[in-house]
């Protein structure tokens, strides 16, 4: 097993479930983004056919709609092994969705709308459900901090391979195409981590609570 083969072998750490999960979250992030900019291209595209009709955009269509439909395959065959209570895109969603009936039913309150008792009880209930979906936000934050550190570590190694290459390289006793090989193998492993480490950081450590 050479050094690169190592540092992917997912280690005992990473077998847990909760950093399974959080890697299955950054797929279906990725495959989110994917979705949306299928979708962008392909509005663009049906638009461009209108104003003309060219064979060459309805075979890009088609083309754009196969790849569509796979990414929604995989996004739905993703998002039925994630479990509720890692799912930070649902819980977004709805903190927003509590904070505005919250909004709206304060409104409603200060018009008169709404008898007291019926305030306070619709109040609690909201306000409980934010506190559910905050206790679960925390619990995301805690497990993605140590998964954080160990990408940062696996990336520290990653480097320190990249360098005994260039070592190597310089004292000749690997060949060129080895090295642009590995070196290449090397930059591709860094970069994926480098896209979990900013997805763990922005979407889930900080995650802001309400």
């Amino acid at each position: 097993m050479t050094e690169i083969e190592y540092i992917e072998k997912i280690n005992p750490s990473l077998q847990k479930k909760q950093f399974l999960q959080l890697d299955l979250l950054f797929k279906i992030y990725n495959l989110r983004n994917t979705r949306k900019k299928l979708r962008r291209k392909l509005k663009i595209l049906e638009k461009s056919m209108r104003r003309d009709n060219n064979v060459n955009f309805a075979i890009k269509i088609e083309a754009f709609k196969v790849i569509s439909t796979e990414n929604n395959i995989k996004f739905k065959d993703a998002m039925s092994k994630l479990e509720n209570s890692y799912n930070i895109f649902k819980f977004a969603k709805e903190l927003e969705n509590y904070n505005q009936y919250l909004t709206n039913l304060n409104k409603k309150r200060n018009k008169r709308l709404l008898d007291l008792n019926s305030y306070e009880i619709t109040k609690g209930y909201y306000l409980q459900k934010i506190i559910d979906i905050n206790d679960n936000v925390k619990h995301l934050k805690d497990l993605a901090i140590p998964y954080f550190q160990e990408l940062k570590d696996e990336l520290i190694m990653l480097e320190d391979q990249r360098i005994k290459l260039i070592t190597e390289k310089l004292k000749k006793t690997i060949d060129k195409d080895k090295f642009a090989q590995e070196s290449k193998e090397i930059e591709k492993l860094k970069l994926q981590k480098e896209e979990k480490l900013a997805f763990l950081m922005v979407e889930v450590i900080d995650f802001k609570l309400s």
